[in-house]
């Protein structure tokens, strides 16, 4: 499952929501099949949609003031709102399209990092960076070393097989041993 968003605020007094979308295209949602909503601090990843958990179908959307605004149609009124404010909707990875050259952040961890045909780590997460780059934590596997270090995917470093959970890096010199205190 993919986090489509969270439900905001309750708009009227017809059980709509407005949404605080964490896709690019909320409209898509729209007819889509196998919505789940869930509590917030239920994390759907890679998980199954267990109660309190449930399968739910848009019966509205449209855009208010620039905002998305969703009907769930099992949210037939504003009383049966109010409770699932602040509520995940998700959706199935199946229903969402990537553009070329595109992934899902998970689709890395785990993945092994070469440098110049050397295994140096594996990836634990990415991470959304401070300026603006997408952050790969990586789990330090050299001889002698411990931790992780955070290395900016910066397109011109990497060759990617995520299918193969194979990364090349070809970082700039030293950046690997930024953070590591001198002998």
């Amino acid at each position: 499952m993919l986090l489509a968003g969270h439900l905001a605020k309750v708009q009227g007094l017809k059980g709509e929501f407005l949404f605080h979308s964490v896709m690019d295209r909320p409209e898509r949602l729209e007819g889509m099949a196998g919505l789940v909503l869930a509590p917030p601090h239920l994390d759907l990843d890679h998980a199954e949609a267990l109660p309190p958990a449930r399968v739910v179908a848009l019966r509205g959307f449209r855009w208010h003031q620039d905002r998305p605004c969703l009907a769930l149609a099992e949210v037939p009124d504003r009383t049966a709102a109010e409770p699932l404010k602040g509520w995940a909707l998700w959706m199935p990875e199946a229903a969402a399209t990537l553009d070329e050259g595109e992934s899902f952040r998970h689709q890395w961890i785990g993945c092994e990092v070469f440098v110049s045909g050397r295994k140096v780590g594996e990836v634990l997460r990415l991470d959304p960076g401070p300026a603006g780059y997408d952050m790969v934590i990586m789990r330090d596997l050299r001889p002698g070393r411990t931790g992780q270090r955070d290395i900016p995917y910066i397109k011109a470093w990497w060759t990617l097989d995520l299918p193969g959970h194979h990364l090349d890096l070809d970082p700039p010199e030293g950046l690997l041993d930024v953070n590591q205190v001198g002998d």
